[in-house]
């Protein structure tokens, strides 16, 4: 495989994060590397790419055009390896994915670790984000395809359903409260205590569009916390008598092991779907290698239905 000079990679790294110590974590380097990298670069531009004010880091003129180059240049490498890996009929180069929480911890693992053993000359970085952060990672071409929770009115993205999910009403198995019942009616959420992803979370989204439907304020849940994460979310509930609402790809495990039970409350319907999103146009073979590879194995348990 050819690569990319290294500095070049450090240098788009630094420009997107404007910090040299996000960069350093980034690249897996020491900031001093980081530093050392970019003198390098600009010595050999003649030229300054960085304005560097107290800790405060900006990109000069210089530094705007380089880093235009520097992604167009990287794409032609990573487009180059790849077409001399076909050659010989083998893919390589790197893929780059965007995904929110949920998949990119209860779902992408599984499906990479597949992808790794059948295609093991690829490389694969995945960076996290909510569904606006992967739009934006999209359009300056950080990553190649994303893997989000819902859709968005972004017309230069084309959005794919890629897998059914539903979100659920879940608490530890033997819960007092539920005092024997499994099935609840929605009047009796206003009776129970909550833990619930932080606000702006698109779990929320769904669950405030849901109990809506059924008649209840979103508003009158009483929510004792607020977690940032299905992990910590899940632990809370082990040691509490409160109740979440989280995707069932989230708590396979849990029930399982019986720690966790679904609470079923009538009429309340919190299904959804995930999504490949991209930018519209032509696709790279990479990111098609991996979305045809996704959907193929996701449709022998015919969990969803591909939209094309």
């Amino acid at each position: 495989m050819i690569h990319v000079d290294f500095k070049i990679l450090v240098f788009i790294s630094a420009a997107r994060n404007l910090n040299f110590t996000r960069a350093a974590k980034e690249m897996n380097i020491s900031q001093p590397a980081v530093s050392k990298n970019i003198q390098e670069l600009e010595a050999q531009a003649g030229r300054n790419l960085f304005e560097r004010s107290g800790h405060r880091l900006t990109l000069t003129e210089a530094g705007q055009l380089f880093l235009k180059h520097a992604i167009r240049l990287t794409s032609i490498y990573e487009t180059l390896n790849g077409e001399l890996g076909l050659l010989d009929g083998v893919l390589l180069g790197e893929l780059r994915l965007g995904a929110s929480t949920t998949l990119s911890h209860y779902i992408l693992p599984e499906i990479l670790a597949e992808f790794h053993l059948s295609f093991p000359s690829i490389n694969v970085k995945v960076l996290h984000g909510n569904s606006r952060k992967i739009e934006e990672l999209l359009s300056d071409k950080t990553i190649d395809l994303g893997v989000v929770e819902g859709l968005s009115d972004n017309s230069s993205m084309k959005y794919e359903t890629f897998l059914k999910d539903e979100v659920v009403l879940v608490t530890r198995k033997g819960n007092p409260k539920l005092k024997g019942k499994d099935t609840l009616s929605p009047k009796q959420l206003m009776n129970l205590e909550y833990v619930l992803r932080e606000e702006g979370s698109g779990t929320n989204d769904v669950i405030q569009k849901a109990v809506t439907l059924v008649g209840i304020d979103w508003h009158s849940l009483y929510v004792k916390v607020h977690l940032a994460s299905s992990e910590s979310i899940k632990n809370f509930l082990l040691k509490t008598n409160c109740f979440s609402f989280l995707s069932v790809h989230a708590i396979s495990k849990e029930l399982q092991s019986d720690e966790l039970e679904i609470v079923d409350v009538e009429n309340l319907n919190m299904e959804r779907n995930f999504y490949f999103v991209r930018p519209h146009g032509v696709i790279g073979h990479l990111p098609e290698a991996f979305r045809r590879f996704a959907y193929q194995r996701f449709e022998k348990n015919g969990i969803f239905h591909p939209d094309g």
